[in-house]
């Protein structure tokens, strides 16, 4: 009997909505990241919620200026993160900002991930289709707040291997040299460290900023005040 070719399974683009104020970036995104499906740019979150596209993830950036840089009355930051989220939509931060406590409060705003502007382009495709199917993806600088946490007593609740595996990523190891190391393939080390990231998330989501000052070390007030 002749068998019959399978046919291959299309799998389709992460759909995206980019809000940016750099008509440079709107105007370049599609063209340097061709693995998301770039359905609709905007100026503002405020453009985005008078006029909202269907979408897989909202890719975000943090600090939103208005004409030639001077500041403006829009959203940004936290609320502009809690503005798309009320929307329905998943939160991918596309930013320059890489201090790690402003990074973890937009965690607990409600971003499901963070991408550094100076990544490669397939950094943030991945992160955005992790955070597609319901994962969480951050830099490496919150990679180290994570390590940080948890040595201080923060209740991440990290399992010994999930410890490992952060530390690692945390002094910029590859995941071969992870993988080589524990024993373990790297498909499991991307596991675990997924699944530590989820705990962080979950972790500062849930932590009072107080708590979270008293966690990294800061002087009462420098979370606090942070928007």
């Amino acid at each position: 009997m002749t068998e019959r070719p399978v046919p291959d399974v299309v799998v389709p683009l992460p759909r995206v909505a980019v809000i940016d104020d750099s008509t440079v970036i709107r105007g370049g995104f599609a063209t340097v990241h061709p693995g998301l499906d770039v359905v609709a740019t905007y100026a503002s979150v405020e453009e985005f919620e008078a006029m909202p596209v269907d979408c897989d993830v909202v890719v975000l950036d943090l600090l939103l200026r208005g004409p030639q840089g001077v500041a403006s009355s829009t959203k940004q930051g936290r609320a502009a993160i809690r503005a798309v989220r009320d929307l329905g939509h998943p939160v991918c931060l596309y930013t320059d900002e890489r201090r790690a406590i402003v990074l973890a409060l937009c965690l607990r705003a409600g971003a499901n991930g963070v991408v550094h502007k100076s990544d490669p382009p397939q950094v943030a495709v991945q992160a955005v289709d992790d955070i597609r199917h319901g994962q969480v993806a951050i830099t490496q600088s919150l990679v180290g707040l994570t390590e940080i946490l948890d040595r201080r007593g923060a209740s991440l609740d990290l399992s010994p291997r999930q410890r490992q595996v952060i530390s690692a990523r945390a002094r910029g190891r590859h995941w071969g040299d992870i993988a080589t190391t524990l024993f373990i393939t790297e498909d499991t080390a991307r596991e675990h460290y997924r699944a530590a990231c989820t705990k962080l998330r979950v972790y500062l989501q849930h932590a009072s900023p107080g708590d979270i000052e008293r966690a990294v070390g800061a002087a009462p007030g420098d979370v606090l005040d942070e928007e």
